[in-house]
């Protein structure tokens, strides 16, 4: 966290480890992340319904169980809350299908499957997690980038090698009765904001790590831990 006062809503920047964002609660299984935990089994230490942005680069893929971690970036969602994904792309070849530190592929379909006017159900699962899918962008290789955009959709469904990542842009469906807001303006504003945290993230600096008066100092996490301490007891409990 950047200051000892945030309260709810939280803001969460989730895979912390090189990079921390000020203003966010930053999470990470590194321990220089102030809140440090496995996100593949350990649950969250907010409550329901607490967090307004959840924002993570090139982290999901790396999680083994990765559906735990959904659910509990879905349970502390606000209903409309945002989460904000960079992901590499399923058919990149040279840096992620052979990387063996990443376990799961990703396109623009893959959270089709969590959102109830689409594929949500079609597996027979048994979970609650619900998002809604407000835009996708695309980082293309080379001169694909350049190709008209039928040309583009065809070669990314087609053929490797054509998408290095892209960022996605959910919203948390918490109540079905209640509307969420997915139109332009809301793409707009989602795109603005991955921008805004893409740029606001800072690398550690460890001769502030090091007294420990600054992002990933010691007792920067010890109050960030000692503020959650109390919900942290009753999940585990």
């Amino acid at each position: 966290m950047a200051d000892n006062t945030q309260t709810e809503p939280y803001d969460l920047n989730i895979g912390a480890g090189q990079t921390f964002i000020p203003g966010f609660v930053n999470v990470d299984i590194h321990e220089r992340a102030e809140v440090t935990l496995d996100l593949g089994k350990d649950r969250l230490p907010f409550p329901d319904d607490s967090v307004r942005t959840v924002f993570s680069v090139a982290t999901l893929e790396h999680i083994p169980d990765y559906l735990f971690a959904l659910g509990e970036i879905h349970r502390v969602l606000k209903h409309g809350g945002e989460l904000l994904l960079n992901l590499p792309y399923v058919t990149l070849t040279e840096h992620h299908l052979v990387n063996p530190y990443h376990l799961h592929n990703f396109s623009e379909r893959s959270f089709d499957f969590f959102d109830p006017r689409k594929l949500k159900g079609s597996a027979a699962e048994d979970n609650d997690i619900a998002f809604r899918r407000v835009y996708a962008e695309f980082r293309y290789l080379s001169y694909m980038g350049l190709m008209p955009r039928p040309v583009r959709t065809w070669a990314r469904r087609h053929l490797f090698n054509v998408v290095r990542d892209f960022d996605i842009a959910l919203v948390a469906i918490k109540d079905g009765g209640r509307a969420t807001k997915v139109n332009e303006a809301r793409v707009r504003e989602l795109k603005a904001r991955m921008a805004e945290l893409k740029c606001s993230r800072r690398p550690y600096d460890t001769d502030i790590q090091a007294n420990g008066t600054g992002p990933g100092g010691s007792s920067l996490r010890a109050r960030a831990r000692e503020r959650l301490l109390p919900y942290r007891e009753r999940i585990t409990t």
